[in-house]
């Protein structure tokens, strides 16, 4: 296997450079899980559970939420109760629901004061929560000498200017690292040309369709670029005294776009940040071949239909295919079986949310279906009997609890066992859950982690006083950024409403191992979208699990195989401006090691123009004008401030085309033929190209 160096000790091996392809990549048992057309959590989480789920981090927002219950507050949680049976999920929070639901909360709740930490929307990934307070204040201070925000898609410390561009930055090939104290000590060689492109090495064409199968063209060679990438800095450990201290960092080469010389006391704060956020990215990380943090709480491949076509005398009695003289000796004979047919078209149903087919394109009184003629038409009676008999099949959605116990599900044993077996097994589920603990500390103390730093801050006024959000979900980087996790830092949030991250993740859905006798029902269980044979694409097989909010003095911490982005916040106060500041890292796979601020001299003009000034003493020799003008001659070196103004909108636009590719690809799967049987699986499974692995 290739072994990834960019110490500076010898040449540079890193993916795109020496002797290592662009687009390298470890086995998924050797990294961590992403989601960049990769991981895709498995199985599907039933509709109740993301009730629960919600649920849950609904109760975890109330003020005082932890106290009310490990105090037991019997009150206050009736009322709990009471609110969430109320609510539009409210048909899905049954007692065995709520009664899981405490217990799993209570163990939250001993988390959260113990450790400072809470997850939420935790299934196989999971968006942690942490208090970071200690050190707001003096955050507060250093990020004063960033000045003010241009504008809410420039950054004030952005990672897309000044990227790493391939065949435009000075990047020392042949070793030396740029040290933070020297930032200048070594220059740079830049590449003749591009790396090549994973596309254009798999002959395939680099626009159109995009799918997971080859046959589409795209797939996951679409998320590279051979022209950009972010510029982590390199983070070292110092030693701890005991294994249970937090993890001390430094921060050892310069953030990009963050002068160290300027911002020292900046850089000692992130340094603070990361080590609170390496805490939380060892309890979300998880490796690529794995089922994830945490097992389903309800698992299962198909569901009970009850009263499936039903057995009733008047469908014996009304045949369609006669006229009412043949059926019956009589007019006065044949009013009473059409009596007794609107009796039973008349009589009760299940609630909708409990029909296995709910048939929403015909009214709520079936009787609305024909009109007074019609009902000397045994063949229109008839049809409405038929559809009164489907809607009065019904089902339950699967409840936790049944096929394992709450405790069994927290020590992950027996979680295997699921409610309604696979119909096919050809991905069986281990009878118990496995999960690889992360010490990021321990395991990458000698390498140390590379991060990438992102300093934003969202300026309103009175006359712009709304901020529209994040258009789009998306995953963290491009395929060569190797982002593994995020975590997000308030550092200030001043006359503005409260502002909120959403999350969803991409599933599977291997049809073949689903049976059931109404697919409708299964798909209500599953939370997917009804799809007809003749549509051009299936449902996609995503779940938008909520929000979570960003509060001041709070980290929040997510792995990469989720899709965020951030929601529309505005102003309190209409008549006074507010802003929100954030500081954003993201962790690069450690297991990888890719180019980074340690072998890339610093690519802004005006920080070489600063120290050429200085260490050539030119504002004592030379009059101000002539020094003006002798770099503003030189200011293509290393990359002038217009240049890199147009390579950042090359970037996002890199980025956007990559978005676009994903949700060309992102979640398709098919349901709609259940049940199956192996060969329509696998004939379905190939033509659509959603037949692949489980981990």
């Amino acid at each position: 296997m290739a072994t990834l160096d960019n110490t500076g000790d010898g040449p540079l091996q890193v993916p795109g450079f020496g002797s290592i392809p662009l687009h390298f990549e470890l086995s998924p048992e050797a990294r961590f899980a992403h989601g960049l057309v990769e991981y895709r959590h498995s199985p599907r989480l039933t509709m109740r559970e993301m009730a629960m789920l919600r649920l849950m981090q609904h109760i975890t927002e109330q003020p005082g939420w932890d106290r009310v219950v490990l105090d037991w507050d019997g009150p206050q949680l009736a009322q709990w109760y009471r609110d969430a049976r109320e609510g539009s999920e409210g048909f899905l929070i049954s007692p065995a629901v709520w009664n899981w639901c405490l217990a799993e909360l209570r163990d939250k709740a001993e988390t959260w004061q113990r450790t400072g930490r809470l997850f939420v929307f935790d299934s196989s990934s999971a968006v942690c929560q942490a208090e970071a307070s200690g050190f707001l204040e003096g955050i507060q201070e250093g990020m004063a000498r960033l000045g003010a925000q241009p504008s809410h898609d420039h950054p004030l410390v952005d990672p897309s200017l000044f990227p790493l561009v391939y065949d435009r930055s000075p990047v020392l090939v042949h070793g030396g690292q740029v040290s933070l104290d020297d930032l200048w000590g070594l220059a740079g060689e830049v590449a003749e040309r591009l790396p090549p492109h994973p596309l254009d090495l798999a002959g395939r064409p680099r626009r159109g369709p995009v799918a997971r199968m080859p046959v589409y063209g795209g797939g996951p060679e679409s998320c590279w670029s051979n022209r950009f990438q972010w510029l982590p800095c390199e983070v070292q450990f110092s030693p701890t005294k005991t294994p249970n201290d937090p993890p001390d960092v430094q921060i050892t080469s310069y953030v990009n776009n963050l002068h160290p010389d300027n911002h020292r006391g900046l850089y000692r704060h992130l340094e603070r940040l990361i080590s609170d956020s390496i805490s939380s990215w060892n309890e979300i990380l998880f490796y690529g071949n794995s089922r994830g943090r945490h097992p389903p709480r309800i698992l299962t491949y198909g569901c009970q239909i009850h009263n499936y076509m039903e057995r009733h005398k008047i469908f014996q009695d009304l045949l369609p295919m006669l006229s009412w003289n043949a059926l019956c000796d009589s007019h006065e004979e044949w009013q009473e079986l059409r009596q007794a047919a609107r009796e039973y078209i008349t009589g009760p149903e299940p609630p909708k949310w409990k029909q296995a087919n709910p048939m929403t394109g015909t009214p709520a009184n079936l009787l609305d279906e024909l009109m007074p003629d019609q009902w000397d038409i045994p063949r229109d009676v008839h049809h409405l009997l038929k559809c009164k008999r489907i809607r009065r099949a019904w089902f339950d959605h699967p409840e936790p609890g049944v096929s394992f116990t709450y405790d069994q599900w927290k020590r992950g044993q027996f979680t295997g066992r699921a409610l309604s077996p696979q119909r096919l097994e050809k991905f069986p589920d281990p009878l118990h859950h496995d999960y690889t603990p992360v010490h990021l500390q321990e395991t990458f103390r000698q390498d140390g982690l590379q991060v990438v730093v992102e300093i934003n801050r969202i300026e309103l006024t009175p006359d712009n006083p709304t901020y529209s959000g994040e258009a789009h979900y998306h995953t963290e980087g491009l395929r060569n950024d190797h982002i593994a996790a995020t975590s997000l830092y308030v550092v200030e949030a001043k006359n503005v409403t409260q502002a909120r991250m959403a999350f969803e993740h991409e599933d599977k859905v291997h049809a073949g191992e689903l049976e059931c006798k109404v697919p409708q029902a299964l798909a209500t269980v599953l939370d997917v979208d009804d799809w007809e044979v003749f549509e051009e694409r299936p449902p996609r097989a995503l779940h938008t699990f909520g929000s979570v909010p960003i509060t001041e003095g709070r980290l929040l911490s997510w792995p990469n195989t989720y899709r965020s982005k951030q929601e529309s916040f505005g102003l309190v106060d209409s008549s006074q401006p507010g802003h929100l500041t954030l500081i954003k890292l993201r962790l690069v796979d450690p297991h990888y090691r890719i180019c980074s601020t340690r072998n890339v001299p610093p690519q802004q003009h005006d920080w070489w123009a600063a120290a050429a000034r200085q260490a050539a003493n030119l504002d004592r020799h030379l009059p101000p004008e002539l020094v003006l003008s002798v770099m503003e001659h030189a200011d293509w070196w290393p990359i002038s401030a217009a240049e890199a103004q147009l390579l950042r909108e090359d970037l996002c636009q890199e980025h956007e085309r990559v978005r676009n590719a994903i949700e060309e690809c992102v979640g398709h799967h098919v349901v709609v033929f259940l049940p199956y049987d192996q060969y329509v699986a696998t004939d379905v499974t190939d033509t659509t190209g959603v037949g692949y692995e489980s981990p």
